[in-house]
């Protein structure tokens, strides 16, 4: 990626764009668990907007991607992360991971994520970055990370 990384917080007016990112990137998994509803997902997605920090992802002035992270005293939740297929496989989400890893250990805390179990090339990129399966369900893997 020879592009500078340009990383700020969203804000409400980025939402319809950020969803659009979201539909590209998540859809084939999503149909394939629940089916994919339009009106529902735009409904989950603004409320994980409210209740997360929701951080976009530029290269070159273009949207690339975003993700999503909700803190608690005694973890980080990594909700959620996004890459046009376009920018996959750069290191972006190295870098984008690598960075909460970091502040999990300035906070001497966790870093926890659960991706959808029809991604595994997500459990490899996860797993390539040290984090560990904790959990799974009939839907998701859950993840965890902490340094040693």
């Amino acid at each position: 990626m020879s592009s500078p990384l340009d990383i700020r917080g969203a804000v409400p007016e980025d939402l319809d764009s950020l969803f659009e990112l979201h539909r590209t990137v998540f859809r084939s998994h999503i149909e394939v668990i629940w089916g994919w509803d339009e009106k529902w997902q735009r409904s989950q997605f603004r409320k994980e907007f409210e209740s997360s920090v929701t951080y976009l992802i530029q290269v070159a002035g273009r949207t690339v991607g975003y993700f999503q992270t909700v803190a608690n005293a005694d973890l980080l939740y990594l909700q959620s992360i996004a890459l046009h297929p376009d920018v996959q496989g750069q290191g972006i989400g190295t870098r984008l991971v690598r960075r909460l890893q970091r502040e999990a250990v300035d906070r001497d805390v966790a870093v926890s994520l659960s991706i959808f179990r029809t991604n595994p090339r997500a459990m490899t990129f996860y797993e390539e970055l040290g984090f560990r399966q904790t959990g799974e369900t009939d839907t998701h893997v859950t993840m965890s990370w902490r340094a040693t």
